[in-house]
């Protein structure tokens, strides 16, 4: 009844095989293609959970809390979702052709894509809200440092976890519904894109202008590890949204789609890199390795220094 039971074609951009489809060799140029691209996108999720577990454990436990660790905590929790949701699709995806029963595939796959779909979301939202912070901190650091409510961080963070929360409800039931045509998740990507990704840009150029100016001297390395992630998320995010758009208006092309995921993959993934080689400490012969708790601390803790420096120098207000 429904041409659907031969091959079941995702909302998303991957397809799952039932059973009476020609396979493929592994050695096709185009099937090893992916498998090498996939094989690629499988260790970066497995250094990059390793990374953001290892950060999560340490803000949350070892260092000491403030407001600005409070938004890399969060933006590590969603990153890491992100992570673990690519992994058990591509697990599904894996395994498909094992079960005769596409439904219970599509039921994981459809679970596990809505859980991408909302970490990425926050993840998005999360660097969007400490860009601006740091914009808000060195355009206006006497408000900043009299009158930021102390609880603004979790604030922030909690409405936009519930904002990302609500952004997939509202994703599964167009999904349910059929409304929006054939992907509805493209609308939200779109509505993400065009929200905040000029806020990125923008905070991009203004941090990048005022990082080099003697009052900021003291927050170098915080000021470098936002520039880095932000840009790494603009060039890494665009080609998964620009992919998608294509894929959704006919121009399918499996190994273009599997490097926009592989681009997902490595923005989720190397913020935790970035705080480490940011925050190290040029070693001696006899000096020992820097740890990443040691670089967290080094590059994080530039927030409460130069709050406190400021305070004792009235000319830095």
């Amino acid at each position: 009844k429904d041409p659907q039971t031969k091959t079941y074609k995702l909302k998303y951009g991957t397809t799952l095989n039932a059973s009476k489809t020609p396979e493929m060799s592994p050695l096709d140029d185009n099937n090893l293609t992916r498998n090498l691209i996939n094989g690629f996108i499988a260790l970066i999720c497995i250094l990059g959970l390793v990374g953001n577990g290892r950060t999560i454990y340490l803000l949350a436990f070892s260092i000491k809390r403030n407001p600005f660790t409070t938004f890399i905590l969060n933006l590590s929790i969603a990153d890491f979702g992100v992570l673990t949701s690519l992994i058990l699709a591509a697990i599904v995806v894996v395994v498909s052709p094992l079960y005769k029963d596409t439904y219970i595939d599509q039921t994981f796959f459809f679970l596990f894509f809505e859980l991408f779909s909302f970490t990425y979301s926050a993840s998005q939202f999360l660097l969007t809200a400490i860009s601006l912070d740091r914009c808000v901190a060195v355009l206006f650091p006497l408000w900043h440092r009299c009158h930021r409510p102390q609880n603004l961080s979790t604030l922030v963070c909690s409405f936009i976890w519930i904002l990302s929360f609500l952004l997939s409800a509202l994703h599964y039931i167009l999904y349910q519904t059929n409304s929006f045509g054939r992907s509805p998740v493209l609308y939200q990507l779109i509505v993400n894109g065009l929200l905040c990704t000029p806020l990125m840009v923008g905070s991009t150029v203004t941090l990048w202008i005022n990082m080099w100016s003697k009052s900021q001297r003291n927050q170098r390395k915080l000021l470098t590890i936002i520039l880095l992630a932000l840009l790494f998320f603009l060039l890494f995010s665009l080609p998964i949204y620009v992919l998608y758009v294509f894929y959704h208006f006919g121009f399918r092309h499996a190994v273009l789609l599997t490097i926009g995921i592989g681009c997902a993959t490595l923005n989720s993934s190397i913020n935790p890199l970035l705080y480490f080689l940011v925050g190290r400490k040029k070693r001696g012969k006899d000096q020992p390795r820097t740890s990443l708790k040691m670089a967290l601390q080094r590059v994080f803790g530039d927030e409460q220094e130069s709050s406190e420096g400021s305070f004792s120098d009235g000319s830095k207000l």
